[in-house]
């Protein structure tokens, strides 16, 4: 892990959701092309995505009711092979652009 990653992590810890640019593109099914780009289905968003605020209706309890919601944490944000390069914590942990930590292996979702 680089020192940047590791100056990024101690500087966002204690307020990691707020981080998040509330796009909701991790709220909606992903896949991933042959070639490595992201595809995000908006047309299968979670159930509990409020579409137009891009915010969750069950935030607080979204870990305990929702079964396909993941938490977003460093290794995610470095390594997660459907979070898109645009999401805020893929940009502050990644390198750059498509360039990411040594992961080991395949991450499913």
């Amino acid at each position: 892990m680089s020192l940047r990653t590791i100056q990024n992590w101690l500087k966002w810890r204690n307020d990691w959701d707020s981080l998040c640019n509330r796009c909701g593109k991790c709220c909606y099914s992903r896949s991933r092309r042959p070639d490595g780009r992201v595809v995000i289905h908006y047309n299968r968003p979670c159930v509990y995505l409020d579409t137009e605020t891009h915010l969750c209706t069950i935030y607080d309890d979204r870990f305990r009711v929702c079964k396909s919601c993941g938490k977003v944490n460093l290794f995610t944000a470095l390594c997660h092979p459907t979070l898109p390069e645009d999401c805020a914590y893929a940009r502050t942990f990644r390198r750059q652009k498509g360039q990411k930590e040594k992961c080991g292996g395949d991450i499913r979702h």
